[in-house]
C-alpha cells in the first residue's frame, strides 16, 4: 500500500475576501472536512448543501479540505491542503498529518470566526478542533458516518484493532463539542452509546426539491425512451457508491426473485466505485447481464428524471447514518422498500410512502416490491405520500435549525488553552484568512 501512495499538491490561489460590509447578523463559521468537493459522498454533498445555504443568507464561509487532482480552480474561499490517495481507497485524497495545524497556527486568528464546524474527526477535523478549543471558538461537529464500519479501508490494521481504536477515540473528540449534529436519530444513539456526553442535535440533511417537470409523466415516458426501456416494463433502481458496505449484491437475490413474476423487470444501477467490476461480474455469473444496468456516475442535477422514470427505489445497504439518497428519491415521488439498519429507515415511514424490511429478510423484501408492481393505485398513494413527506426535510429547514445551534453554542464556548502558534514564511498564499 506504501508503494502505492499519490501526492496531490495544493491549488488553491490567494483569496481576499470583497470589501462589503457583512449582514448585520451574518456569522463568519470555519469548515473543516476530510470529504469535500469533487469527491462524491454524503459527506460532500451534505457540506455542498450547508455552504450554498450559508452563503445565500449572508454567512461568510471558509472551507479547509484536502487537495484534489480534479479540484475547481476557482472555487471560493476554500484552503486545500497537500495529500496523498493510498491503494485501499483511492478516490478519498487525505491530508498530510500535521501540516495543517501547523500551517493554520499562524492565521487562523486572522478570520475572527464565530464557529469551528468540523465534518469529520480526522486529521483535518482534529485540527479544527484543536485551533477552536485553544483560542476560545465554539466548536461544533456533525457526525455523519458510522466510522466502524468502514474499517475494511484500513486492510493492513485488524478490524478489532481498528474498532478499538476509534471506540476509544471518537468520544474523545465528540465529548470536546460544544454541540453534535446528527443526521438521524440512530446516529444520535450510537454516539450516546460509546459514551458522548456532549449536547446532541437530529438535523437531517435538506433535500432539494425537484423541478415539477423532470418527474412528470412525460419526462418519466422522455426518460424511459433515452435508456431504452419498454413504457410498461417493471424497473427497480439502486443508486449509490458500489462498495462493499452498500450491500448492493445483495439486489441481485431480489430481482432474481421478482423476476419469477414479472420477467421483463430490470435492476437499474446508478452510481460509481470501487466495486462496479466485481458487481459486472456477479451479474454475469448469475445470469442477469440483461437485466441490470449500469448508469455510471450521475450529477446530482440530472438524476431526479430517472428516479421518477422506475418504479420502485431498493436500498440494502447497512450503514448509513442517514441516506440521502433515500430522501432525494422520496422527493422525485419513488417508493422505497429499505432494510431496517441505520439512520436510513427513518427516511420512510412504513406503509406512507415505502417500507421497511428487516435485514436480510429477502422474503419480505420481495413481498414489498411486488405489492408495489402489482398494484398502479397503491404505488400512486405510496408515490403521492413521497411527494408530502418530502417538504419535511429541504435545505432551508436544515439550515434554519443548524444556525440555531451555532447560535446556542456562541453562548458557551470551550475554555481556552494556551498554545504557542509556528511561524510560516508563506504570508501571501494565506490572503484566504482576510479578517474582512
Amino acid at each position: 500500500m506504501l508503494s502505492d501512495l499519490r501526492t496531490k499538491r495544493s491549488h488553491s490561489r490567494p483569496i481576499t475576501l470583497p470589501p462589503e460590509e457583512p449582514l448585520p447578523n451574518s456569522l463568519r463559521i470555519g469548515l473543516f472536512t476530510e470529504s469535500f468537493s469533487p469527491v462524491r459522498n454524503g459527506v460532500a454533498t451534505s457540506l455542498s448543501t450547508l455552504i450554498t445555504g450559508l452563503r445565500n443568507t449572508g454567512h461568510r464561509v471558509w472551507v479547509c479540505a484536502p487537495a484534489h487532482e480534479q479540484q475547481d480552480s476557482h472555487e471560493t474561499n476554500v484552503l486545500r491542503f497537500p495529500s496523498f490517495v493510498t491503494a485501499c481507497n483511492k478516490e478519498y485524497p487525505v491530508a498530510y498529518p500535521f501540516y495543517p495545524r501547523l500551517a493554520l497556527s499562524t492565521h487562523f486568528n486572522r478570520l475572527k470566526l464565530d464557529v469551528v464546524h468540523t465534518h469529520t474527526p480526522f486529521i483535518l477535523g482534529l485540527t479544527g478542533a484543536r485551533l477552536a478549543v485553544t483560542r476560545g471558538t465554539p466548536l461544533i461537529s456533525t457526525y455523519h458516518t458510522f466510522y466502524t464500519q468502514y474499517t475494511h479501508y484500513l486492510p493492513i490494521v485488524p478490524e478489532s484493532m481498528s474498532c478499538g481504536l476509534l471506540d476509544v477515540y471518537l468520544p474523545w473528540y465528540y465529548n470536546r463539542c460544544s454541540t453534535v449534529i446528527c443526521p438521524s436519530n440512530a446516529a444520535a444513539a450510537s454516539l450516546t452509546k460509546m459514551g458522548v456526553e456532549a449536547p446532541i442535535e437530529v438535523i437531517p440533511t435538506g433535500i432539494p426539491l425537484p423541478e415539477p417537470f423532470s418527474i412528470s409523466q412525460e419526462s418519466r415516458a422522455k426518460t424511459r425512451d433515452f435508456y431504452g426501456w419498454k413504457q410498461n416494463q417493471k424497473v427497480l433502481m439502486y443508486a449509490g457508491r458500489l462498495a462493499e458496505e452498500k450491500n448492493v449484491a445483495w439486489l441481485f437475490n431480489v430481482l432474481a426473485r421478482v423476476m419469477q413474476k414479472f420477467p421483463d423487470t430490470l435492476l437499474v444501477l446508478a452510481g460509481d466505485g470501487p466495486d462496479k467490476d466485481l458487481l459486472e461480474s456477479a451479474a454475469r455469473e448469475a445470469g442477469l447481464s440483461e437485466a441490470v444496468r449500469f448508469l455510471g456516475f450521475v450529477p446530482r442535477n440530472e438524476i431526479a428524471p430517472i428516479f421518477s422514470a422506475t418504479d420502485v427505489f431498493c436500498f440494502p445497504s447497512i450503514s448509513e447514518t442517514q441516506g440521502l439518497v433515500v430522501g432525494e428519491a422520496r422527493a422525485a415521488g419513488l417508493p422505497v422498500v429499505i432494510v431496517e439498519s441505520g439512520g436510513a429507515p427513518e427516511m420512510v415511514s412504513d406503509g406512507e410512502d415505502g417500507y421497511r424490511v428487516p435485514v436480510n429478510d429477502l422474503d419480505l423484501f420481495v413481498a414489498r416490491i411486488d405489492l408495489i408492481l402489482s398494484s398502479s393505485e397503491h404505488r400512486a398513494k405510496l408515490s403521492a405520500a413521497a411527494l408530502r413527506r418530502a417538504r419535511l426535510f429541504t435545505p432551508e429547514i436544515m439550515l434554519e435549525k443548524t444556525i440555531s445551534v451555532y447560535g446556542e453554542a456562541r453562548n458557551r464556548p470551550p475554555e481556552v488553552t494556551s498554545l504557542v502558534p509556528p511561524s510560516d514564511g508563506k504570508a501571501s498564499y494565506w490572503n484566504i484568512f482576510s479578517p474582512r
